[in-house]
């Protein structure tokens, strides 16, 4: 996990932090109004596609990204606030898990061919299942935070 603090003495991630930051906001900003599922905290989000998909090309940076881009996408859409703390975190494991768990889900994806694309069957459920973790894992966090203060 040493990875997400190194890459910040990196010059070409930190470029795609911004970059992953910038394209994941400016989705959350756009699609903000949509159907709120707790007013004031979260709707549904088409722009969650994006994390696991930066977290898998980029690693750290799409992670740290993913959740600069959630902070942003708070500030500008009109919701920042206490949740937005631990936004920023469920955000950033929506990023980092893929990127972890990657080619460790029982050889769905073979040390020879770790490269982060769906062009075969056993890729595309890799994808699934990373994807479906991550966001567990994004929810959880959240939710254990709003439960913890007494938001929800």
């Amino acid at each position: 996990m040493k990875e997400v603090f190194s890459m910040w003495k990196n010059t070409r991630m930190i470029i795609l932090v911004a970059l992953t930051a910038a394209i994941y906001a400016a989705f959350l900003i756009v699609f903000k109004g949509g159907i709120p599922i707790i007013p004031g905290i979260t709707e549904v989000r088409p722009a969650n596609v994006f994390p696991p998909i930066f977290g898998l090309l980029f690693g750290p940076a799409g992670a740290w990204g993913a959740a600069i881009g959630n902070t942003i996408g708070d500030l500008f859409g009109g919701t920042l606030g206490a949740g937005s703390i631990f936004g920023f975190f469920g955000n950033f494991f929506l990023g980092f898990v893929p990127y972890k768990m990657w080619g460790a889900l029982f050889n769905l994806v073979t040390k020879d061919d770790m490269a982060p694309t769906t062009n075969n069957a056993r890729k595309i459920i890799a994808f699934e299942i990373v994807a479906l973790v991550a966001s567990a894992a994004c929810a959880v966090i959240i939710a254990w935070y709003l439960d913890l203060v007494g938001i929800v």
